[in-house]
């Protein structure tokens, strides 16, 4: 049993000029484990309208049933009245008023310990813990269908000695008990963070981009150590891909003691701009830690920073516009996971000594050699298409496929870049042709089709890597 007191959550959906939406979330420490939220449009919202709570989450290539922790779900209509609801019998949908009504305030609470308890992939699910409360924003939030592109606002409200950090707005020292924070839509709002409690440690970590580090540990941590490690990766990150896209970074880490044998700790997960780290406790750093653990560290960090560009910023259809409700399949998860792992690689190569007389970034391609060499047939006889829309739904569950997926789109990338840097003689490599990518990107808002990124790469190199993008799509191996 989680012990606590109260968190209010409330969240300002400024809406169009017919509606924007309030969102109250409290916590309370006599009902610790629950959190209830009251969501209010601004002015009435014309009835009926589909409220909806998330399956998914971008990234997650899992379905998280979020809804299921739904309870106690109420509408109230203009008149003060309460609306009619009807469940969806299969999706994670509810059906608010009906015509000629008009509706008010939404209410219901979400059943955190329960959520916790019964997802298996700790990183996928929001915590209740003794003097820490960690709520991953897609867990909690839902939308009303037709608003999710409107620009949103979070007000956080605390017990009052507890300190509250919003990735959406980070600032240090925290403010107690109450925070505030603007996103742009109901996506940049669910992929933010909430991390608050009297045992979180926190710290602003200035650069280029300003990090804030933020701690809950059920084990002794090197808080200095993990906020030094956190700091050279993002500097690196930012330092390959040039551009400052964030206002601020924040890495939120989570040293858990097991609730059972079945819950799995070690995933991370990227967000806008954020990470969300869960990992056991005893994968705690400390100044007595070997030295490869201060490198996977570093490297983890580096390869979830680095997906805040790859694929938050740059991503191949499928990817966005978002499904909230439903696993989407996409094709190019190859490039999300393997681009990005291997920008996280070469950024992080130039400050990583070298492993058994091999260089970092070859160490690096050795062990993503080896994934693939050593997957089962069916895998390797597998398109790559095919592969990445298998890891749409198991990437983690079956972590075959999640190795593979990302080992081929690595390697693929390492090889574009060997021949860009030896056509130009050094004068280019895949890291222009990343950020012509994430240029294009911000200009065009929208995917990049796959049969188009050798043009794109060729603009930005004057390189051909056609052939190279065609071999890797096709099977490893023939039966």
């Amino acid at each position: 049993m989680v012990v606590g007191r109260t968190v209010a959550l409330v969240l300002l959906l400024a809406g169009t000029a017919h509606a924007g939406i309030t969102y109250e979330l409290g916590y309370r420490l006599d009902q610790s484990d629950t959190v209830a939220v009251t969501v209010t449009p601004d002015r009435p919202v014309k009835a009926p309208i589909e409220f909806i709570v998330p399956r998914t989450y971008p990234g997650g290539y899992a379905e998280i049933p979020y809804d299921h922790y739904v309870e106690g779900l109420a509408a109230v209509g203009a008149d003060g009245q309460p609306l009619k609801i009807k469940r969806d019998a299969d999706g994670p949908r509810y059906r608010l008023g009906e015509s000629g009504q008009s509706l008010e305030s939404i209410q219901y609470r979400v059943a955190v310990a329960r959520m916790e308890k019964d997802t298996v992939d700790a990183v996928s699910s929001s915590k209740l813990r003794p003097g820490y409360a960690g709520i991953l924003g897609y867990s909690v939030f839902g939308y009303l269908e037709g608003l999710e592109a409107e620009p949103a606002r979070l007000k956080v409200s605390a017990p009052p000695n507890w300190p509250v950090l919003l990735t959406l707005n980070p600032r240090v020292p925290l403010r107690l008990g109450t925070a505030e924070g603007e996103s742009p839509d109901f996506y940049e709002l669910a992929d933010s963070q909430v991390l608050m409690g009297s045992k979180l440690m926190t710290q602003r970590l200035d650069g280029k981009i300003p990090l804030f580090i933020a701690v809950y540990a059920e084990a002794p941590v090197s808080f200095e150590l993990e906020a030094k490690l956190a700091r050279e990766a993002l500097d690196c990150v930012q330092d390959y891909f040039g551009d400052v896209p964030m206002a601020a970074y924040t890495v939120g880490m989570e040293f858990l003691q097991p609730l059972d044998q079945h819950h799995e700790y070690g995933f991370s997960q990227e967000h806008v701009a954020s990470g969300s780290f869960t990992l056991p406790a005893e994968a705690a750093l400390t100044e007595r830690s070997d030295p490869r653990e201060l490198r996977r560290t570093g490297s983890n960090f580096a390869h979830h920073m680095a997906h805040s560009w790859i694929p938050k910023r740059a991503y191949g259809e499928g990817y966005r516009p978002f499904n909230w409700e439903m696993e989407p399949v996409i094709d190019t998860i190859w490039f999300n996971e393997g681009f990005g792992r291997y920008a996280a690689i070469q950024a992080m190569a130039l400050g990583m000594p070298a492993e058994e007389g091999k260089s970092f970034r070859d160490a690096q391609l050795a062990s993503l050699r080896a994934i693939i060499d050593s997957a089962p047939p069916f895998i390797r006889r597998m398109r790559l298409e095919v592969l990445s829309r298998e890891a749409s739904f198991l990437y983690s569950s079956d972590f075959r496929t999640g190795r593979n997926i990302f080992a081929r789109g690595a390697l693929m990338a390492a090889e574009m870049d060997d021949r860009i840097q030896k056509q130009t003689k050094g004068a280019k490599s895949l890291r222009e042709a990343l950020r012509w990518l994430l240029k294009w990107s911000e200009s065009n808002h929208r995917p990049f089709a796959t049969a188009d990124l050798p043009r794109y790469f060729a603009t930005a190199t004057g390189v051909d890597v056609a052939d190279i993008l065609e071999r890797w799509q096709e099977p490893l191996e023939h039966p």
